[in-house]
């Protein structure tokens, strides 16, 4: 049994997050896991497994506290039993204790994507830091592989492996609370939904301009937007503003958010920045046709015309004519749907990710 662990910048509810349970949930039954990373409100599903946890203050809260009870967690794991892997993800600076504590010891390290203004400085970063200290580094698409090689990173550490989403269990019961709860009915209406923090990055503010278009003469159109952030307060004001705050439900974080996916009739992904989406994979492997923008790895998730659309980010006037085109032709969402299950199970489903995972790691451990 080997001792793995897993450090995290922050425990939220993001992907990051739900990428690295995924690992632990699995690793867990044959490994020693330990997870270091300060807390938060999706600390509980990790705890919910069987590993030690060790909590630490964020970086950007106080730095030097954080890095005393980092190096104290990272101790305390290798007294436990001695470490044979560690793998940090998101956060580039985590590597450095552990490198100073253990010189030789692998390290993995999984880019998961910068936003923001400062992005390009942050993977100039990861590029520098990941190059001295990383044994490997997973990117979680082909588009993050081309970045990182762009702006320095030594191609030969680099493994590509795709985020990977569970398949589902849908149940019914659960669908229909979150129908009534949302006032929503598949039988009479169109909804359009996405699943997506609410903040700049994810371009939400031009989703509810094109649907403002498309509603206007259609009364029995819904827009569901699940997730919570920065931008609530506004993008619920433009709703307001649009005159669509009546068919627009903002759903904020839902727990089985799977079950809210089942309700929707497409889904949209109209990001300013990502890298591989796991909100579209979960709408495919639910047998979703996506509309997405032609940003990071959302193009090689979405087959242009196969399992929905691509568009130009920002481009109202498109994502219009996309909403309009599957509104009106809802036998050719059902074809588009299929496919992209089908392009899931091929690319994204989490068996995929974690079989490459693993083999990372006996390449590592051997």
């Amino acid at each position: 049994m080997k001792h793995l662990v897993y450090i995290l910048p922050y425990l939220n509810q993001g992907g990051t997050e739900k990428q690295a349970l995924s690992l632990v949930t699995e690793f867990q039954h044959r490994h020693l896991i330990t997870v270091l990373a300060p807390t938060g409100k999706g600390l509980p599903p990790f705890l919910e497994q069987q590993l030690t946890y060790h909590e630490f203050t964020a970086w950007e809260r106080n730095f030097f506290k954080g890095l005393r009870e980092l190096v104290a967690g990272i101790k305390a794991a290798q007294k436990r039993q001695p470490i044979d892997l560690i793998h940090v993800h998101g956060a580039h600076e985590l590597m450095m204790p552990v490198r100073l504590l253990f010189p030789n010891l692998p390290i993995v390290f999984t880019v998961h994507g910068y936003h923001g203004s400062s992005s390009e400085v942050s993977y100039r970063l990861a590029c520098l830091f990941a190059n001295w200290w990383a044994t490997r580094v997973i990117t979680v698409c082909q588009a993050e592989f081309d970045i990182l090689v762009k702006f320095g990173m030594n191609p030969a550490k680099l493994q590509l492996i795709y985020n990977g989403v569970m398949t589902p269990t849908i149940d019914p019961i659960q669908v229909a609370a979150l129908a009534n709860q949302f006032q929503l009915d598949p039988s009479t209406q169109t909804i359009i939904g996405t699943v997506a923090r609410l903040s700049e990055a994810k371009g939400l503010t031009y989703l509810l301009q094109a649907f403002a278009r498309v509603a206007q003469a259609k009364p029995n159109l819904r827009l569901v937007i699940a997730g919570v952030g920065d931008l609530e307060q506004q993008l619920k004001q433009q709703s307001q503003d649009l005159g669509i705050a009546d068919r627009t439900i903002f759903a904020g974080y839902v727990n089985n958010i799977s079950q809210l996916i089942e309700l929707f009739d497409f889904f949209v992904l109209p990001s300013l920045q990502e890298a591989c989406s796991l909100a579209c994979a979960e709408a495919m492997s639910q047998q979703k046709a996506v509309i997405g923008t032609t940003i990071g790895g959302i193009v090689e998730q979405v087959a242009d015309g196969e399992t929905g659309f691509l568009i130009p980010p920002k481009d109202v006037d498109s994502l219009t004519e996309k909403l309009q085109y599957l509104i009106d032709r809802p036998e050719l969402v059902d074809k588009l749907a299929h496919n992209g299950r089908q392009r899931y199970e091929e690319y994204f489903a989490l068996d995929r990710m974690l079989i490459h995972t693993e083999n990372l790691y006996a390449q590592l451990l051997n």
